[in-house]
């Protein structure tokens, strides 16, 4: 199934190379948990990060199904 995987900030550094702007589509097996796409892009899974799922703030457990869009950026971004 697809997915979308938008990295904001400083963590656009984490798209593979050659990705154009901050949003990548994936295909990702069935059943697959947020926590598991974040860590293929090596997102940290602590207080430094904001992850959401279409916009909201999920569990990492949560399990994601055919087009949703995974965010995370770092929660000490900005000035």
């Amino acid at each position: 199934m697809k997915i979308s995987v938008k990295l904001i900030a400083t963590y656009i550094e984490l798209l593979p190379p050659g990705t154009q702007g901050n949003k990548i589509e994936i295909d990702v097996p069935e059943g697959i948990i947020v926590s598991e796409v974040m860590a293929q892009f090596n997102v940290p899974q602590d207080d430094s990060s904001v992850i959401v799922v279409n916009g909201l703030t999920v569990p990492l457990s949560a399990v994601l199904v055919e087009g949703d869009e995974v965010a995370a950026f770092s929660a000490i971004a900005g000035g």
